[in-house]
């Protein structure tokens, strides 16, 4: 007689089917959250892909979590990536014009001053965008479409002034 026992004579630790859960498999939080959702903010971290990234997610996503997420993170790439086309339009625009039209040194500097403003102000957006996405995402983890600070809703103001947002603001 032989005591060696083959694998298909020893009893199985696996549940039968009767005892398995009728729980799809994966995380419970994907069917609240998803991954998109939560990753859209680190993907759109770059200015101008950024407001291409989440203006696509928040068009194509029929996921409401997704959806929230893509919106907060497209308002945020749209300020930043216009206020740096405003420094940009505004040091080169300025620039060619006071070497086309001869001004006093007094007004010239009345004339940069709000340039200068501007470029103070896309500095300190473009070092927050290396944060507040990672802060939105972190929040997203945890269930939360985190709204960024300081930034308007842009979608919305286009959404009630127009007729395309009166078209898709039944969905």
């Amino acid at each position: 007689m032989s005591t060696n026992t083959s694998p298909t004579d020893s009893p199985s630790n696996e549940p039968s089917p009767s005892e398995q859960s009728s729980t799809p498999p994966g995380p419970a939080l994907l069917a609240e959250r998803s991954l998109l959702g939560i990753f859209v903010h680190f993907l759109a971290i770059v200015p101008l892909w950024g407001v291409l990234v989440a203006g696509l997610v928040y068009r194509f996503s029929s996921h409401e979590f997704t959806r929230a997420n893509a919106r907060n993170a497209f308002n945020w790439q749209l300020l930043v990536t216009g206020s740096i086309a405003a420094t940009f339009l505004g040091v080169f625009g300025l620039s060619a014009l006071v070497d086309r039209v001869a001004l006093p040194g007094s007004i010239e500097t009345l004339v940069f001053l709000p340039v200068l403003a501007v470029v103070i102000l896309m500095f300190a957006l473009t070092g927050l965008n290396f944060i507040f996405p990672f802060v939105a995402m972190g929040k997203a983890i945890f269930g939360s479409a985190w709204n960024y600070l300081f930034v308007p809703d842009f979608l919305r103001l286009v959404a009630t002034r127009t007729r395309f947002g009166q078209k898709y603001s039944n969905n």
